[in-house]
């Protein structure tokens, strides 16, 4: 007997005494009935919620040909084998093919296995019949010959394949990569910036990868429908894509019906569980709870190392207004150990409301343009800025004016670099065509007259006309 069969064979003795204690039936274990001859046949629809869950098993060749199982489209692994400092999971370098094996309801959850034998579950989505929501931060990752194949031509150097990234990427972005931060990220060698401080590009040392990473600040000044041209080219373009982690958020500006209270109450009310009894997520409350001072609480569900992880925040008082009312909802979904498929950049607002049960209510909530949540932030921010330097400084500059004059209080203390900015203001002055220009337009650099080689045979010498007899 082969390796793979009597590992299929021992899989089934697990399954079959699974299902021997759960007593459950269903359309699920009908099937492999079918393709292993385990496990009981389905007879009559019984309810699921007391049901125990089928025990996922590899699906062989015959369930396949057979048209059994339904297939989902191949999705290549991440890589390395370790949690990087942004909390992604970096795995094996194989490219590996995932098949559906469970269509049963395990709690609203689909799972895949891969060739592996690791069991990973898909993201779940529901019909939104709104803009729920908004992608506030990508990571995803491509092999370097991705490069290589947009260029029509093979790429020696690390400067050419940073140059050629950074062409595509201000197709799909409206920004490319414009200067080296001079040090490593994410495990990465080497590491860039992407645009005006849109996001990170990191190359070198991970097998022959690239990592971009397109932040909030970036998601927000994109040009518009980077999203769909982004799902095109990794659909069609990029060699082994992966998407390690994307955020979706959600805001109500005036705390008309979310807030972080009505998060709190939803968990004690099991709206984060899928299924009825189950152990719900862990909660955890930031911030000023007891008694609130207007800085903004927090609340987190779930934990940060997971594949999902999910923030309700008071974002106006976080950006210095403490009367406002403003709330935001982030749901952070990592693959350490669910698939995210590139359908979540062309609808995002299926998976949003599909991450908790508690969500669904926002399946027909609209959430605030991008620019009008910039806006929002930018004049709390400027008020709060303002008063700030007020308390601060505000009797100096006072004495200043009653000494010098306004025109030469200003001249005094204003900094004289012109591209000096507040880092609390400069994301509302950064735009898709701010900041220095991208490296694939950069001139070439001066080369002065006297180091250009000789290209015309010269006319003296050993071999010219006067050269020596």
């Amino acid at each position: 007997m082969s390796k793979t069969s009597s590992k299929i064979s021992s899989v089934a003795e697990h399954a079959q005494r699974y299902i021997d204690a759960s007593g459950g039936v269903s359309a699920v274990r009908s099937v492999k009935s079918r393709i292993y001859g385990v496990g009981k046949l389905a007879a009559a629809c019984t309810d699921r919620s007391v049901s125990a869950p089928a025990l996922p098993v590899r699906i062989g060749a015959e369930a396949e040909s057979a048209g059994l199982v339904p297939q989902i489209a191949q999705v290549s692994a991440s890589e390395g084998s370790h949690i990087n400092n942004m909390w992604e999971n970096l795995e094996s370098t194989e490219s590996e093919t995932w098949s559906s094996i469970c269509d049963e309801d395990l709690g609203e959850v689909e799972l895949v296995m891969t060739d592996s034998g690791k069991i990973k579950s898909v993201m779940v989505r529901r019909p939104s019949a709104a803009q729920t929501c908004v992608i506030d931060w990508i990571n995803f990752s491509v092999l370097e010959d991705t490069w290589f194949k947009t260029a029509r031509e093979q790429l020696i150097s690390d400067d050419q394949i940073i140059v050629e990234a950074s062409r595509q990427l201000e197709k799909i972005f409206g920004f490319g990569i414009t200067s080296n931060r001079g040090k490593g990220m994410n495990f990465y060698r080497d590491s860039w910036v992407l645009g005006d401080g849109m996001g990170f590009v990191c190359f070198g040392g991970q097998r022959s990868t690239m990592l971009i990473t397109l932040t909030g600040q970036g998601c927000l000044n994109a040009v518009a429908g980077w999203e769909k041209r982004l799902h095109g080219f990794l659909t069609r373009t990029a060699i082994r894509p992966t998407i390690s982690r994307i955020d979706l958020a959600h805001d109500d500006l005036d705390g008309s019906y979310l807030s972080v209270d009505w998060a709190e109450q939803q968990w004690w009310d099991g709206g984060y569980s899928f299924k009825k009894g189950g152990r719900p997520p862990e909660i955890q409350e930031i911030g000023n709870w007891k008694r609130p001072s207007g800085k903004g609480r927090t609340l987190a569900i779930g934990q940060r190392t997971s594949s999902k992880y999910c923030r309700f925040y008071e974002k106006g008082k976080k950006e210095g207004d403490k009367l406002s009312l403003w709330c935001r909802c982030e749901i952070e979904f990592k693959n350490t150990n669910t698939i995210i498929r590139p359908d979540v950049l062309l609808d995002p607002s299926s998976f949003f409301v599909g991450a908790y049960p508690c969500l669904a209510m926002f399946a027909t909530v609209e959430t605030p343009a991008r620019m009008e949540v910039k806006a929002r932030a930018q004049h709390i921010t400027v008020d709060d800025s303002i008063a700030v330097t007020k308390r601060q400084y505000g009797k100096y500059i006072r004495v200043f004016r009653a000494l010098f004059g306004d025109k030469e209080t200003l001249d005094l203390i204003t900094n004289e670099d012109e591209n000096a900015f507040p880092k609390r203001l400069k994301p509302f002055l950064s735009f898709a065509d701010t900041g220095p220009a991208p490296v694939h337009v950069e001139p070439p650099p001066y080369v002065p007259s006297f180091f250009h080689f000789i290209n015309t045979v010269p006319s003296f010498g050993l071999n010219g006309e006067h050269g020596f007899a």
